[in-house]
């Protein structure tokens, strides 16, 4: 490249461009102009030569001179003009040639590929091949890509990347699996490969051909599904963080279709070339390697199979510990105390019922829900090769139980993670029925039904109440008490002994204390209204939270109180004298609604007639009490009928 300077400086010849940095170290010339006005050219020359290489031709050489030519007046560009010239046919030299020829030989050539134009249709096509691959390798038919589908997946990616957050979707009509990633960098892309290999990953937590007790290879198992046909998908970035939302139908992870539906890859089935039997202390394992991971299986000697799978009265009796059927019961009742629903009661028409489906799994050695039935249904199966272990009743309820840990108190679940624990301790449940059966592969199968049926959409928040506080009596273990009765006479102590604790009891006496003073009649305690009172304290104290119940039939007031001495509860007096004590910022006989004194008026509103009262207390110190009133109070246009002056 030649740069060139037209100017009185042509001796210097500055480089080009950090000469035209300084244009004011030109003199001045005789004519008077300053550095600013003077007008600078340069001419730039760019002159290469490479070899021309094309099938069944001989190499030739070609020059192309690209020559730009710029003027400049003071920093400023004023004209710019570019020229080319290119020079064919000089024949190459024969050493250029062999190198060529050389080079051509070890590269590969590549096939041109066209840039994309549709990244999120390329991330789509990349996720359902991707999907497909592993789908192969598990021998189940591959997914098609719904256009409905994706349209469905992009709209929950968009909104959950807008709340920042990772929850799946309320729909029934589709499985779904998400993927999330964040990066520091700004401009980073997630690929359809990364987020199925995360999902398929999960294939180490799986045990094929049996049912898993928990979902945590459940995006594994949506994968290669095998019902699934069809696969909608799509991804959304914000800032730094980018999600994936993958949705299947028909949808997978149905209880009870797993092992039809999730087949070992088939990689893992053993070869009768592949002598891959290991034996540890004298017991034989069968070792497989796949995908990265290694599975082992446990191989229980012929000797140990022996039980037919008709199972008699004798063979329950050599399968079940004690009585199986009473403990079984018990370990319900436990659970559903703590929770304060009502205890449930063994009836042997059900348990027939429970037994013939028990023996049918076993028989077909499958664990699935009996179809089109009128019961709730709870499975459960333990596989052991010793012919002399025995069952306790305690241990599938205690494993139903543990899904506590995933039930969404006080809302309705987005999934059925917690479906045996929310029947186990389903409110509206009465009668169990319980069978046990033993295939001849050594599985136990035990079947539990319910009725009524449990796990109900939209009766979750009744139905399932969280445990309550130690030092609150469940309302449940009391007789049932005349909601009629006034609370006046001579009975009046014992009935409401039978209807709520000393706090109940304490709270009902402070309110009619108060109410005395206004002129307006006592109101009484309600055993329904107590169970509804304590269910939303729970709530509250779970979720660290003061808030009023939605669509409320009743009245309410809530108090809360914190202390760093954990042990400490509030007196009812506290919380009523506190709601009372709003009496100061009342105007009497005035009809507008007082918005910072509306818990002194439901206290004293003198058509509410019952009285409900919840109390719950937290891990963080924190205690919440619930009041109900019926009828409710508050209503505008009734404040000055409702809440008369004390009396003098």
């Amino acid at each position: 490249m030649n740069d060139e300077l037209n100017e009185h400086d042509e001796e210097r010849k500055p480089t080009f461009p950090d000469s035209l940095t300084d244009l004011h170290r030109f003199r001045k010339t005789a004519h008077g102009h300053d550095g600013s006005s003077r007008i600078i050219m340069v001419r730039k020359t760019d002159q290469r030569t490479f070899a021309s290489l094309n099938d069944g031709e001989e190499p030739t050489l070609n020059t192309v001179t690209r020559e730009t030519v710029e003027t400049f007046r003071g920093q400023r560009s004023e004209c710019k003009v570019t020229t080319e010239k290119k020079d064919f046919g000089e024949k190459c030299p024969p050493e250029i040639v062999e190198a060529l020829a050389e080079k051509a030989s070890q590269t590969p050539k590549k096939t041109p590929v066209r840039k994309s134009s549709n990244p999120k249709s390329d991330f789509q096509l990349e996720c359902l091949r991707a999907h497909n691959a592993y789908r192969k390798s598990h021998g189940v038919p591959p997914l098609k890509l719904d256009k409905e589908i994706c349209k469905f997946s992009q709209q929950w990616a968009d909104h959950l990347v807008r709340r920042g957050a990772l929850v799946h979707s309320n729909n029934r009509d589709y499985g779904e699996n998400i993927f999330m990633m964040q990066s520091s960098n700004p401009n980073f892309t997630v690929s359809g490969n990364e987020a199925v290999d995360s999902w398929y990953d999960e294939i180490k937590f799986h045990k094929f051909g049996e049912e898993p007790k928990s979902l945590s290879s459940g995006h594994f198992t949506q994968v290669i599904w095998k019902d699934s046909t069809q696969l909608g998908v799509a991804f959304a970035k914000h800032k730094d963080t980018v999600i994936v939302v993958a949705n299947y139908y028909p949808p997978g992870n149905i209880i009870g279709s797993f092992s039809k539906n999730v087949p070992p890859p088939e990689e893992l089935l053993p070869s009768h070339n592949n002598n891959n039997t290991i034996e540890l202390s004298g017991i034989k394992f069968k070792v497989y390697f796949s995908f990265n991971y290694c599975f082992v299986y446990f191989i229980a000697p012929l000797s140990k199979l022996s039980i037919t799978s008709r199972s008699s009265s004798k063979d329950l009796r050599s399968v079940t510990e004690g009585s199986f059927n009473e403990v079984f019961l018990e370990a319900h009742n436990n659970y559903r105390k703590m929770h304060g629903v009502a205890p449930l009661q063994l009836d042997k028409s059900l348990c027939r019922y429970a037994e013939e489906w028990a023996k049918h799994l076993a028989s077909k050695n499958i664990l699935e829900h009996r179809p089109e039935s009128n019961y709730g249904e709870n499975i459960y199966c333990l596989y052991t090769s010793d012919p002399s272990f025995k069952i306790n009743g305690n241990t599938p309820v205690d494993t139903w139980y543990e899904e506590i840990k995933n039930h969404p108190f006080g809302r309705e679940p987005s999934n059925l993670k917690s479906g045996h624990f929310s029947q186990v301790i389903w409110k509206s449940s009465e009668t169990l029925g319980v069978g046990v059966a033993k295939s001849t592969q050594g599985s136990i199968y035990v079947v539990a039904n319910y009725f009524p049926a449990g796990n109900f959409i939209g009766h979750y928040v009744e139905n399932c109440p969280p445990v309550k506080p130690k030092f609150y009596k469940n309302i449940s273990d009391r007789p049932e008490v005349d909601d009629s009765t006034d609370g006046l006479g001579e009975n009046r102590k014992t009935d409401v002994e039978d209807l709520a604790d000393e706090f109940a009891r304490e709270a009902l006496k402070v309110h009619n204390e108060y109410r005395r003073k206004h002129g307006v009649p006592d109101i009484k305690l309600s055993r329904e209204i107590c169970s509804f009172a304590q269910d939303w304290a729970e709530t509250c104290a779970r979720t660290a939270s003061l808030q009023h119940r939605a669509n409320n039939p009743y009245g309410e007031n809530i108090f809360s109180m914190y202390s760093s001495d954990y042990s400490h509860v509030p007196t009812a007096r506290d919380a009523v004298k506190e709601w009372y004590d709003e009496i100061k910022k009342y105007t009497f006989g005035v009809e507008r609604v007082p918005q910072g004194s509306l818990h002194f008026t439901q206290v004293i509103w003198k058509a509410s007639t019952t009285l409900g009262v919840g109390i719950a207390k937290n891990k963080k110190g924190q205690t919440y009490v619930v009041c109900n009133y019926h009828p409710k109070g508050n209503f505008i246009g009734q404040f000055s009928e409702n809440v008369p002056k004390p009396r003098p």
